[in-house]
């Protein structure tokens, strides 16, 4: 079978490798669809894997863990043949700290499908049957997009998100997009910040109620203005750019949280004093639960079905499996009109 193999940081081939035989006991074989692209997928094809949780012995990978699918081999689970699903992609130790106080996400020895395990570029794939989740009938690109969706609804649960909030947003890309699909969904206001137009166009199409980027201070008024003179209760970070933390610390109103998601292996000075002064919270997102997973799959179906021309101009570039390597050049240069990049598989 054909598989798109990251040999080592920068070179992905496409060629033909083993594929699953029978599923063993506890897994499922699933044919992968359509794979969405990430930025956690940037950090292992360009070598950046300080970036990554988890052992450094990444290489060859086959990439690829936000993945829809179908089910062709059910093993001895309940999942029936030709299911469409979608893959959650953590597997916890589950007897740790953080998996004994029910927060599997941020084992320190979590493994993740297409990160520390081979994932979904290849045309099949055997997972466990723990981490398959039926998605009724959406379709392929929707699927696809869940486990994003996740990564939103973990954090927003995090940031403890009350009705009626003002949330400002640091990032339009795919995750900053999925965080303002669950906050509108959650009955708040939101203002995203993000450097590209038309990304801030996607924004307001999928419910922001403000979209714009300035420089820093500039930034800081227009939310106290937003805000009527306190700023926002709650920024949500997912640019991954470590300049934009001080930003948000700056911008939430005193008592307000700040909820970090983007990833990155930079370092920024950041003020000590402001945590006392606010007394604000900083709290970090990793990943999702089986739970969080469950709730995204009925976000992204209630967003479908509210929004199907909006959420379907998320999806904006399509690549098929044998030309896996440029698609991630292509999502790496970062073009302006690239929102997520999806390659298709079967």
């Amino acid at each position: 079978m054909l598989a798109a193999v990251t040999r080592s940081p920068g070179e992905m081939v496409v060629e033909d490798v083993a594929g699953p035989g029978r599923a063993r006991a506890g897994h499922v074989i699933v044919r992968p669809e359509a794979v969405g692209i990430c930025g956690s997928d940037f950090h292992l094809f360009s070598g950046d894997v300080g970036a990554l949780s988890g052992a450094r012995d990444f290489y060859p990978r086959v990439q690829g863990h936000e993945v829809s699918a179908i089910v062709e081999d059910p093993g001895d689970s309940a999942h029936p043949e030709g299911e469409r699903v979608a893959i959650w992609p953590l597997l916890p130790c589950g007897h740790c700290y953080p998996c004994r106080s029910k927060r599997p996400n941020v084992c320190p020895d979590f493994r993740l499908v297409g990160v520390h395990l081979d994932g979904g570029l290849q045309e099949r794939l055997e997972v466990p049957a723990s981490t398959v989740f039926g998605v009724g009938d959406l379709d392929p690109d929707s699927a696809c997009f869940v486990e994003p969706a996740s990564v939103a609804v973990h954090a927003l649960a995090r940031a403890r998100l009350q009705p009626g909030e003002q949330v400002t947003i640091f990032g339009a890309g795919p995750i900053g997009l999925a965080a303002l699909v669950a906050a509108v969904h959650g009955g708040a206001r939101v203002l995203t910040v993000d450097p590209v137009a038309a990304r801030r166009d996607l924004a307001k199409r999928l419910g922001a109620e403000t979209a714009t980027w300035a420089p820093p201070q500039e930034l800081k008024e227009l939310a106290r203005d937003w805000t009527n003179g306190e700023g926002p209760p709650l920024a949500v970070e997912t640019s991954g750019e470590a300049g934009v933390l001080p930003l948000a610390m700056d911008t939430v109103c005193a008592a307000g949280r700040v909820v970090v998601i983007g990833m990155s292996s930079g370092t920024v000075p950041v003020r000590p004093g402001a945590f006392p002064e606010k007394e604000i919270d900083v709290i970090g997102s990793s990943c999702a639960t089986a739970g969080d997973f469950t709730d995204a799959i009925r976000l992204v179906a209630a967003s479908r079905a509210a929004s199907r021309t909006a959420m379907t101009a998320l999806f904006s570039h399509h690549f098929p499996l044998a030309r896996a390597a440029e698609a991630f050049a292509f999502a790496i240069s970062r073009p302006p009109d690239a929102v997520k990049i999806v390659v298709t598989v079967n």
